[in-house]
Formats: C-alpha cells, structure tokens, sequence
C-alpha cells in the first residue's frame, strides 16, 4: 500500500478536531454526516480538489494507526472510540461520493462559510 500524505491526516485531524471541540462530543449520527459534507462542499477544509480530499479520507481510513486519539477530550467529555470516529469518516467519504463526480480544479471559496455553516451562533 502507498503511504498516505501528511496533508491527508492533517483534513481528518481538522475533522476530528471540529467533532470534539465545536460539536462538544456530539454524536457522529447521519445529520453530522450530512452537516459536514454540506460544509466540505461550500467551503472545502484543503485547497485540493474535492475528489483528492475524498481520496485522502479512503487512504487514511486504509491505513493503520488510531486517528481517534489525536486529541485529549476536555475534562469530563468521553472521547470518540476509534470504531466510532473511523465509521463517521467511512460514511462522510461515502456521503461526499454520492454528491460527485467532483471537478479536478478546487471549487474553494473564501469567505468563512465553512465555520458559520458547521458553528452558527
């Protein structure tokens, strides 16, 4: 298998980052499934294409290693168990791809779509 690119685990670890912290543990039902495609879609979390970042989440969900551990919980939330955060990503890749074909060129726009859509106040 090939190695996967660092900027690969770096999109999951903004993915996982956003679940903890801003989601404050939620749950990874389907309405975050959906929630989090929308948002890739309006603003996307790379300047790669689409169909790259959607690459990248099979290659790092392929690959060994935890990806659910990066980051300490805040105290007293529990943390998302590996099978749980890497089921979440299966069904995000599985979510975008229903939504494509995707442009090779980046569709990224600038504006700060993204945090309102996933954060609003």
């Amino acid at each position: 298998m090939a190695a996967v690119a660092g900027w690969a685990y770096g999109l999951v670890n903004c993915i996982l980052y956003q679940a903890m912290y801003r989601e404050a543990g939620a749950a990874l039902d389907e309405e975050m499934v959906r929630r989090y495609a929308t948002a890739m879609e309006a603003e996307p979390l790379s300047d790669r294409p689409m169909a790259e970042q959607l690459a990248a989440l099979r290659a790092v969900l392929a690959a060994d290693g935890p990806l659910a551990g990066t980051f300490d919980p805040y105290e007293g939330q529990q943390p998302f168990g590996e099978a749980e955060f890497r089921g979440f990503l299966a069904r995000l890749a599985d979510e975008l791809e229903s939504r494509g074909p995707w442009p090779a060129a980046p569709g990224r726009r600038r504006g700060g779509r993204l945090r309102r859509f996933l954060f609003p106040r």
